[in-house]
């Protein structure tokens, strides 16, 4: 029936080629030629086509008229190349509402994660995008719309009534006939704004509506979880780059400086969480330096190689550990990397001796085992220097256990059970 109905068309269009090839030959044995001609072909050109046009147009949705359930199926075969909000805007919405006879429209999302709205604009073929638009949360539309079923159609509002009146005042502002919402599931996204039409909205109108505004929200919800799908797996990467690059700077949890053995307990998986590094000078002197961080992963990532390197720096000039500490903190708040003092604890051992400098909100703490207790130094100062210390130790830690028991101190795994997330020891043991 269709190609019946297609070949009628056609046989329209054939006819109208003959009875201009028949006007050509009837002009050709009259020997119209010249101004005449020209004339004629003009006044052809000018209404002849035009109506022509236009009745063919009108024939062809009297014998072809488009079906919803078409429309319906071009509707979902389109979702499924979607790949943003444009093209909702310049395929699919742009196409209902000439469809349905509308020649403007509005689609207006809201981010719950912005807490904002953007509105697509839609007349005729001009587009416009309004970002972070200002919509007032106590809208009465806003309010009533409760669930996907709550439709607006102006048309059977009664304007006596004041509550309904309130509605209708704020439709003539959209410029809307029909307010569609998008929900998905119990979840608020937008509305689909539909404008006056000339004719009465049909209840297919309706149903197709409500079909694209529910497509319109699972494209919606799975653009959003495949953004954050991409976004989770870029921090992903980020994170092992990020450990990568952190790994690189710190030295072994075991091992010797010069004739002193240190080790290093923590926390499994707490990297994040402290940094330290060694920088011997000579045989005799070396500069060991702790770090307590609080800080995401990108930004130790570009905190760590900076520290590392000022350290290291100073540490070749000689500075002693309070100069050191002051120097580095300068650098990186000059540099904008953080805005308050590192927590930074600085230790310069020459020979057996230890010079010790730590920052004044620094909550690393220094003990010393003599033998048989274990003695917290540095309480009030900053700055400090002890001899020959059987054990030093420098921790983020409240020692407790070991103070009872000190004897841990010689049982890496006893000792490990101790430590709490983000916490870490550090011995320093004459050899």
């Amino acid at each position: 029936m269709k190609l019946l109905r297609q070949l009628i068309i056609q046989c329209f269009n054939v006819c109208f080629i003959a009875i201009l090839l028949l006007m050509g030959w009837m002009l050709y044995n009259v020997h119209i030629a010249g101004d005449l001609l020209i004339i004629f072909l003009i006044i052809v050109t000018v209404t002849v086509f035009p109506l022509y046009t236009y009745w063919i147009e009108h024939i062809h949705k009297k014998i072809l008229p488009f079906r919803y359930e078409d429309l319906y199926l071009q509707t979902v075969d389109m979702f499924l190349s979607l790949q943003s909000y444009d093209d909702i805007i310049k395929v699919i919405f742009e196409r209902v509402l000439r469809f349905i006879g509308v020649r403007s429209g509005l689609l207006i999302f809201y981010s719950h994660a912005t807490d904002d709205y953007t509105i697509y604009y839609q007349k005729q073929q001009k587009q416009k995008i309004i970002r972070k638009a200002r919509i007032d949360k106590n809208n009465i539309i806003l309010k009533i719309i409760q669930s996907g079923d709550d439709i607006l159609i102006k048309s059977k509002l009664d304007p006596s009534l004041h509550f309904q009146r309130s509605i209708i005042f704020e439709m003539e502002k959209l410029g809307s006939e029909i307010i569609i919402p998008i929900y998905y599931h119990d979840i608020f996204l937008g509305l689909m704004v539909i404008g006056e039409k000339k004719t009465r909205i049909s209840r297919k109108d309706i149903l197709m509506l409500k079909a694209l505004a529910s497509k319109i929200a699972t494209v919606t919800v799975n653009s959003f979880f495949m953004h954050e799908l991409i976004k989770n797996k870029e921090i992903e990467k980020e994170y092992e780059l990020s450990f990568k690059v952190l790994k690189k700077f710190l030295p072994p949890d075991e091992g010797f400086i010069h004739n002193t053995h240190y080790r290093v307990i923590r926390h499994p998986g707490n990297e994040a969480h402290y940094f330290f590094s060694i920088y011997n000078c000579s045989d005799s002197i070396s500069y060991v330096i702790i770090c307590s961080l609080r800080a995401n992963i990108p930004l130790l990532s570009l905190l760590i190689p900076a520290i590392s390197v000022l350290f290291q720096s100073y540490a070749r000039l000689g500075y002693y550990p309070l100069t050191i500490i002051e120097k580095i903190n300068a650098v990186i708040k000059k540099k904008e990397l953080i805005e308050k003092d590192l927590s930074l604890l600085v230790l310069k051992k020459c020979n057996n001796n230890y010079f010790i400098g730590k920052s004044r909100t620094s909550d690393i703490k220094l003990f010393v085992y003599n033998g048989s207790t274990v003695k917290p130094v540095m309480s009030n100062d900053d700055s400090a220097m002890i001899r020959n210390p059987v054990r030093l130790i420098i921790a983020r830690h409240d020692m407790a256990a070991i103070k009872k028991n000190p004897e841990l101190l010689d049982n890496t795994v006893s000792l490990s059970n101790t430590i709490g997330e983000n916490e870490f020891i550090m011995i320093l043991t004459r050899a």
